[in-house]
């Protein structure tokens, strides 16, 4: 599992005429051309938008949820599914996943998803709804993106293995 060479991406916001909603970075080509980078932050962005939606309370539960999962409502880290996205925990892993869009599948530490929960907050916490005062994107680090991701997290001991495959 790559441990130094972390992905890093940002989620931007786009301006949908009422509010700011989050939306991944931008997508671009590896240096040899043969893989596209980029669908990680938007498949985080994505879950963010669409199951977090613009609920700091929605915020606060899964944060809670990760600092302290033995408490939280899937001990076992099976969090399951939103809309349409997945999110499965093992460890100090955290997978989220579509089984729509075949390239965006994340996994990242808990650490990191904590970190984008954070920031995601303080987007709440300011005008969203100002076209006129855009937020700053939000820095986003993981470690692995796309068939890589299931990959990794379905080889991690006790995972719950990601229930579709690309």
């Amino acid at each position: 599992m790559r441990k130094n060479n972390m992905l890093n991406d940002k989620i931007i916001f786009w301006w949908d005429g009422s509010s700011f909603i989050p939306t991944g970075g931008k997508l671009v080509k590896s240096t040899d051309e043969q893989k596209i980078f980029g669908f990680g932050a938007r498949e985080i962005a994505a879950w963010l938008g669409n199951d977090i939606q613009y609920s700091i309370n929605s915020v606060n539960i899964w944060i809670n949820n990760l600092t302290d999962l033995e408490h939280s409502r899937a001990p076992d880290g099976m969090f399951g599914i939103g809309n349409a996205h997945w999110v499965l925990i093992t460890g100090n892993y955290v997978f989220i996943g579509t089984e729509y869009v075949e390239e965006q599948q994340v996994i990242m530490t808990k650490e990191q998803l904590l970190y984008v929960l954070e920031q995601y907050k303080a987007f709440l916490g300011g005008d969203y709804k100002d076209p006129d005062n855009p937020p700053a994107p939000i820095d986003v680090e993981f470690i692995a993106e796309g068939q890589e991701a299931i990959d990794i997290y379905n080889g991690l001991p006790n995972s719950h293995l990601v229930p579709y495959a690309c």
